[in-house]
């Protein structure tokens, strides 16, 4: 009765685990990388553990190292104090970087998680204030009409006009080179 119950909640934790929420992706990653540094803990306290009684070793442990094709050849003899330690070193040196991996992840989720708010209230156009019109300079001159000079309000301007001179005739290197 109870199995069929904790089988759906399990179902509805995991679903909802999967839907692409702010916070259960963050959750997910901390949830993770404990369940990895705890097992890994306990990893390598099971191997110190073995160096003050070996024969406590699991048979699963020795089927574990016979599936691996050459790991007998790296690790001390079965029955020796070292067997135990180099085992849990050799298993938690290949499961330190999934242990890193999380944990970078989880920093950097966790950072942009943060800055979100930040960057999308910086990314609001807020209501420019009106820039006022630059007079009109005139020069005067005394063998003719005046010219009219405006000048730009703004960089923007300026940029955009640079671009635009730029754009009109296009830079190419076979045109510069000596002939």
């Amino acid at each position: 009765m109870y199995e069929h119950i904790l089988a759906w909640v399990g179902f509805a934790s995991l679903l909802l685990l999967c839907l692409p929420f702010r916070g259960t992706r963050k959750l997910v990653l901390e949830v993770y990388a404990w369940g990895v540094r705890l097992a890994l803990l306990a990893l390598l306290i099971g191997g110190a553990g073995l160096w003050f009684r070996p024969e406590l070793l699991p048979a699963a442990a020795l089927s574990v190292v016979d599936a691996i094709p050459g790991l007998w050849d790296i690790l001390p003899a079965q029955g020796s104090q070292t067997f135990g330690l180099a085992a849990a070193a050799l298993a938690a040196a290949v499961l330190l970087p999934i242990l890193a991996m999380l944990d970078v992840t989880r920093k950097v989720a966790g950072e942009r998680l943060r800055r979100a708010p930040r960057v999308t209230e910086a990314a609001r156009p807020e209501s420019a204030p009106a820039i006022p019109a630059q007079p009109t300079v005139v020069v005067p001159r005394l063998d003719g009409p005046a010219p009219v000079v405006q000048h730009r309000a703004d960089r923007r301007a300026a940029a955009d006009t640079l671009a635009e001179i730029g754009s009109r005739k296009p830079y190419r290197v076979a045109d510069h080179l000596p002939q």
